[in-house]
């Protein structure tokens, strides 16, 4: 069955469930964090934002919460018309949250200059995804789609206590809509460049007194932004379906139980790929040339992605004495096949083919409640993760198959936390926490000596598995920190806190295994690496002011990174180690001002200084200490002014206009090559003929300039350099109905 046919069939589907009659539930029980400004109005950038990131009892003001984080609501992810996480993280300072590069739909994500530059399936993020409560233990498939949410808190440094594992560089929480209770429903229609087509259908309500329900699906087809000058056709042809059901139980205001599933399906084509011109390159050489304009590629090969996935959530929370206990149980399940152009000329140079399956279950414990007269607010828990992950990898440079592999991973890892927050004297609080982590990872791994082609045409694999062996790890990560409410609109606070990064197996190492034999013979290991660990201080200020019109946030900071894990790439083959130490430190700005009611004006900049020390390059003997790391750059800002007109009768015109710029970065350790600075303008206009915005009907336009920019790249000497095309200027048409 066609996409576009699942995606009527469903939405008549949820249509006829909720045509049935249902009392609707008392208003006392409903959130009061679901109310939301206007979508995209001015005064929806200075509205509260509450926010869950210390798991505490009762969600909390962002305003109020003594860390670096950042709180977009769901009616500010509308306004920017955002595709994917990877657009707001270019709102916000010091935050990359960008797709992987070499494949379509891995998230690479990086905050404060910690992330990493690598498709394999087993390197553990740096910064930590969580969607509704579970952790996405995968970056193959890990994009996330910004798909009818609350809100995205972006957590920036190390969260080593409450979030845990894999949070060196920080965390990003997610939080679908909840279910309120009443009647209401939402449609969406939008056309655009690229012969873009999206659609969205949502609708809730409640079943009985105690039980509401809620569905929405999203659709989206498009034949792409770029121009294939050797293909002769369109490039970066995406179809996506996704639908989000979910039930909601409260039969008391002691109990709350939110069961909420997702499917999702992306197909679509290969990695946008670009060849750079460089004197030092054999192609280059071979009269190989780049082509010219942001909407231009000259690839051989279009290539092909399909993604699958699966995740169900249960979400239970229960008033029991003083406190509120929370479980959540969460399954997901990926299944990840991309095959594409890597060098991104028009010889057919490089493809590689990607393919993974994995799937995944989590239970979280935990209870949050006050105690000694309310000056204690404190949060305990315990977690449990397991995981496998397959995944087969096949390289084919110049028509022959250079590099085959084939991986499997299984995880398992428990942790115990707990944090409080004391108050020793009116408006001053000690913060003090601690996690411990246990966790075991086995791995089995085939590799290219070892495995054999299925078919002529090279694109079939069959590899045995050798056992690679297994290692288990533990870690105890604290945190301290004071804060102090010095006025009604003034906190300042200051931290230290560990954290650290999971060790593992390289399950797509490609080379040959070491054989005692031969001892001098080049080989691949595929480990097993350390542990990376992070000590990290900060401090900052958070302000409003002028009657909440204006608010000012700073943070500084300063991070130290033992064992750092790095993918160093020698020639064809590639390992991971821990290879090096890091030094980051930094600053951000953050601020909002609403000079009259209807203009908001948005600030926000970012400074890095991320640079390696002790780190000897593997098997060269470079000394690349006091390079600066890869996705760090050194100044990221974003500036931004939404204005509301007045139309009378006639409604309401919403304009919005941003700025972002990022800075030159690293493509690779080593600073061969840097991915330059660019700079991005979006614009959009939105009408709503009614007040309460029940009826929108925007316009919109990205990187309006037309900048030719990259997220990242690829240096493979001395054959080419490529760069992972962003997209070109886009445009679009929207029309939404809430009912």
């Amino acid at each position: 069955m066609k996409l576009h046919n699942r995606f009527v069939y469903l939405a008549g589907a949820s249509a006829l469930i909720f045509a049935v009659p249902a009392q609707a539930q008392d208003n006392a029980a409903k959130d009061s964090d679901q109310a939301e400004a206007r979508q995209g109005s001015a005064q929806s950038l200075i509205e509260d934002i509450v926010v869950r990131a210390r798991k505490k009892s009762a969600a909390e003001r962002a305003q109020d919460v003594p860390i670096a984080l950042t709180a977009v609501s769901g009616a500010q992810i509308e306004a920017m018309f955002a595709q994917d996480l990877t657009d707001v993280g270019m709102t916000i300072p010091n935050v990359r949250l960008d797709d992987g590069g070499a494949f379509p739909g891995v998230s690479n994500y990086t905050i404060r200059g910690m992330g990493f530059n690598s498709t394999i399936a087993s390197v553990e993020p740096t910064v930590g995804t969580f969607v509704d409560g579970i952790y996405i233990g995968a970056n193959l498939g890990g994009l996330q789609e910004t798909l009818d949410l609350e809100s995205v808190e972006v957590l920036r440094g190390p969260q080593g206590t409450l979030f845990g594992r894999n949070v060196t560089g920080g965390a990003v929480v997610m939080r679908s809509r909840r279910p309120d209770g009443d009647f209401s429903g939402l449609v969406k229609v939008g056309a655009g460049s690229g012969n873009r087509i999206v659609g969205a259908f949502g609708v809730q309500g409640p079943l009985s007194d105690t039980v509401s329900a809620k569905i929405f699906t999203q659709y989206s087809d498009y034949d792409g932004d770029w121009h294939n000058l050797t293909t002769k056709r369109r490039h970066g042809a995406d179809e996506t379906f996704a639908v989000r059901p979910m039930i909601r139980f409260r039969p008391s205001t002691a109990v709350d139980i939110t069961l909420i599933g997702e499917y999702g399906k992306t197909n679509g084509d290969g990695v946008a790929s670009r060849f750079i011109e460089d004197p030092t390159q054999t192609l280059y050489k071979s009269g190989v040339r780049e082509p010219q304009g942001a909407e231009n590629l000259s690839m051989n090969f279009d290539g092909k992605t399909d993604i699958e996935w699966k995740q169900v959530v249960l979400d239970a929370n229960f008033e029991v004495g003083p406190g509120t206990l929370t479980s959540i149980t969460g399954y997901r399940k990926v299944d990840y096949f991309s095959t594409g152009d890597t060098d991104g000329s028009q010889t057919e140079t490089a493809r590689a083919i990607n393919q993974m399956g994995q799937h995944q279950f989590s239970e979280e414990l935990r209870y949050a409640g006050k105690a000694f007269g309310d000056k204690l607010d404190y949060t305990i828990g315990a977690y449990y993760f397991e995981q496998r992950m397959e995944q087969f990898y096949h390289v084919i440079f110049f028509g022959n198959s250079n590099q085959r592999s084939r991986g499997v991973l299984n995880h398992h890892t428990w942790s115990v936390f707990a944090q409080g927050d004391y108050q020793i004297v009116p408006n001053v609080f000690l913060t003090a926490g601690g996690r411990y982590t246990w966790e075991k990872k086995s791995a089995s791994t085939g590799r290219t000596p070892e495995c054999t082609l299925t078919t002529t045409t090279q694109t079939g694999i069959i590899c045995p598995l050798f056992p690679e062996g297994s290692k288990t790890w533990s870690n105890f990560t604290p945190k301290v920190g004071v804060n102090w409410k010095a006025t009604p609109g003034v906190m300042v606070y200051a931290s230290w806190t560990k954290g650290f990064r999971s060790g593992g197996f390289n399950i797509r190492t490609t080379g040959a295994r070491f054989n005692p034999a031969t001892p001098n013979a080049a080989f691949e290991s595929s480990g097993p690496y350390e542990q990376e660990v992070v000590r990290a201080l900060e401090g900052g200020i958070k302000t409003e002011f002028l009657d909440g019109r204006a608010r000012v946030n700073v943070a500084a900071f300063h991070n130290n990174y033992d064992g750092l894990q790095r993918t160093v790439n020698q020639g064809l083959v590639n390992f991971i180690a821990n290879v090096a130490k890091a030094t980051v430190n930094g600053a951000e700005l953050e601020t909002t001002f609403l000079p009259v009611r209807n203009l908001a004006l948005t600030a926000n900049v970012g400074y890095l200084d991320a640079k390696y020390k002790d780190y000897i390059l593997p098997g060269v003997g470079t000394n690349l200490s006091g390079k600066q790391l890869i996705r760090a750059p050194k100044w990221t800002y974003t500036l931004a002014a939404t204005h509301d007109l007045s139309l009378g009768s006639a409604g309401v015109l919403t304009s919005r206009v941003s700025f972002n710029y990022s800075d030159k970065t690293p493509a690779n350790d080593a600073g061969n090559y840097f991915a330059a600075a660019y700079h991005l303008l979006d614009a959009s206009v939105t009408w709503s003929p009614r007040e309460d915005g029940a009826v929108t009907v925007s316009l919109w336009g990205k990187n309006l300039t037309n900048e030719k920019y990259s997220l990242t790249a690829t240096y493979v000497a001395p054959l080419f350099i490529n760069l992972y095309q962003a997209p070109p200027m886009r445009w679009g048409a929207d029309l939404v109905f809430k009912y």
